[in-house]
């Protein structure tokens, strides 16, 4: 994580907080099985994986370039 500050949203973000990048993923947790479209999106990066562990309060989204994680914001 690159910052100790907790950003939460309702919906993606279009930017990053910390660094303005437009490149903000969907985090994927679990463990996905791979297939040409799951590579395509890693490589894109409109997907990032979250790993197996699930805490109940995770982040959704991270930015590609600097890592933030943003969380979404309950109703």
């Amino acid at each position: 994580m690159a910052s100790c500050i907790r950003y939460e949203y309702r919906r993606k973000p279009i930017k990053c907080p910390q660094c303005q990048s437009v490149r903000v993923a969907k985090i994927f947790y679990g463990m996905p099985a791979f297939s040409l479209e799951l590579k395509h999106d890693l490589d894109a990066g409109r997907i990032v994986l979250g790993g197996c562990c699930i805490s109940g309060d995770d982040p959704w989204w991270r930015c590609v370039d600097c890592g933030t994680e943003l969380y979404r914001k309950p109703k």
